[in-house]
This record gives structure tokens, C-alpha cells and sequence, in this order.
């Protein structure tokens, strides 16, 4: 699985949006059906992607990292815990595709991305995300000057 590629989704006056067969294509196949969108837990305005086992997946990583065997039941008995897995499970929904790979973006993902006629949907090997058209283009242009700075200051001889 490796999501890939950018492209501007545009919002139909139903609130729905084409989840594109290139994107449709690297979900697990048996689990093409739906995809869980959650929202960024370190940038705003930023809604994350993921097959339903590519997420669940993470979450258990998360609380493995995070939490250790201890951790874990501590979260499961003590209610007061925090528990970042959940956390980002709370937040999260599982959208349906229709046939055609239509899905009915909710709601509060439409306004935490002000999305208004569209979106940007980008690619992040492991998970898509969506962005505000105008955001994901500023993000582009750090990620750019970052990716530059990655490849001058990597090892290795003169060719």
C-alpha cells in the first residue's frame, strides 16, 4: 500500500467528494469499502486517511510506543488516563464509499479543511491527508526547502 500523488478534489453541492481509483486502488481488498478520516493531532486544519486496518494498525502501534503493556491496561481500567490512541479514535469516522467511489465528506472535516469548493488530496505512502487547497500549497513549498536541505546534507562520495 502506498498512497500517492496530488490531486484537487472538487466538493459536489451535496457535500460529496470522488475518492480517485488511483487512491481507491491501495486500499486493502477486502476492505474497499470504506476508510477512516481523522483529524491531524499536530497541525490544524489537516484531516489524515487511512484504510480501516492501516488506522487500527497504527493505533496499536501508538499505544505500544506510547504506553507500553503496563500503559495499556492502565488505560483500559483507569478512565482518567490519557490515552492517545484514543484520543485519535474519538475523533474519527469511517466513511463509506459508494460504488463509483463517491463518499459524503462530514461535516466538521468540511470546516476544519474551510473547505468550500474543493480539496487537496496528497499522497503519504502509508496514509493520504486532505488540505485547504491554499494551506497544502505553503506546506509544499517548507516540505520543498526541507526535502532540499535532506538531500544536501546526506553522506557519500563524489561520483
Amino acid at each position: 500500500m502506498a498512497f500517492r500523488s496530488e490531486i484537487l478534489i472538487k466538493l459536489d453541492k451535496k457535500g460529496r467528494v470522488l475518492l480517485p481509483a488511483a487512491f481507491r486502488d491501495e486500499l486493502p481488498a477486502d476492505d474497499r469499502g470504506a476508510f477512516v478520516l481523522y483529524h491531524s493531532p499536530t497541525i490544524a486544519g489537516l484531516v489524515n486517511g487511512n484504510s480501516r486496518a492501516g488506522f487500527d494498525a497504527m493505533l496499536d502501534r501508538l499505544r505500544a510506543e506510547a504506553l507500553g503493556p503496563k500503559g495499556s491496561l492502565k488505560v483500559a481500567l483507569d478512565d482518567d488516563a490519557f490515552d492517545p490512541a484514543g484520543f485519535l479514535s474519538a475523533g474519527a469516522r469511517t466513511i463509506s464509499l459508494e460504488p463509483d467511489g463517491r463518499f459524503t465528506m462530514p461535516a466538521e472535516f468540511v470546516q476544519t479543511l474551510d473547505a468550500t469548493d474543493g480539496v487537496m488530496l496528497v499522497g503519504k505512502v502509508d496514509k493520504f491527508q486532505l488540505w485547504n487547497p491554499a494551506r497544502w500549497q505553503a506546506r509544499r513549498e517548507a516540505e520543498r526547502e526541507k526535502m532540499a536541505a535532506f538531500v544536501r546534507n546526506l553522506g557519500g562520495g563524489d561520483a
